[in-house]
């Protein structure tokens, strides 16, 4: 979706969501009306993730308007204000249903590592014997062959140095 086609949706849910309410006095020529929409439309895709689709920007609008419905007792036209609070609040509706992040981002160390030994790359001990190494091969990540390389240099090392 290009910036002129996302811009073009949310002007025309804007407009839709605003029909059934009294243009305000304020806004005396369609000029001033396309330019409140436009004000409104920007305010708007600032929201919306960089990634959206339509149909995300038509069901957030959706629940959006529900939502003003709900909360607006005037006749007249919502604020851009309220228009914003009732666009954010839908955002965080639709996403309720998504996995919600447990916290910072940690990196997959056994993977890591397993794709240094099937290079060749070196690796902590703990990697090649012991604990980390048993779950690797038991995940599939790597192989007791793929293994057998750093468990003779291990050995051999260890000899070098009376261990």
């Amino acid at each position: 979706m290009t910036f002129d086609e996302r811009m073009a949706q949310i002007r025309s849910e804007i407009t839709g969501m605003l029909a059934t309410y009294a243009v305000p006095k304020h806004l005396d020529t369609e000029n001033k009306v396309r330019q409140e929409i436009e004000g409104l439309a920007r305010m708007v895709n600032h929201k919306l993730p960089n990634d959206t689709t339509p149909e995300h920007i038509r069901g957030t609008f959706e629940r959006a308007s529900m939502k003003l419905k709900s909360a607006h007792t005037s006749r007249t036209w919502p604020t851009g204000k309220d228009i914003d609070a009732a666009v954010m609040k839908s955002m965080t509706t639709s996403m309720s249903s998504l996995p919600a992040n447990k916290g910072p981002w940690k990196p997959d160390t056994l993977a890591i590592n397993a794709r240094r030994i099937k290079a060749g790359e070196p690796v902590g001990e703990t990697y090649i014997t012991g604990k980390l190494a048993e779950r690797m091969v038991t995940q599939g990540l790597v192989t007791e062959e793929e293994l057998a390389p750093y468990l003779v240099y291990l050995d051999a090392h260890k000899r070098l140095i009376g261990g």
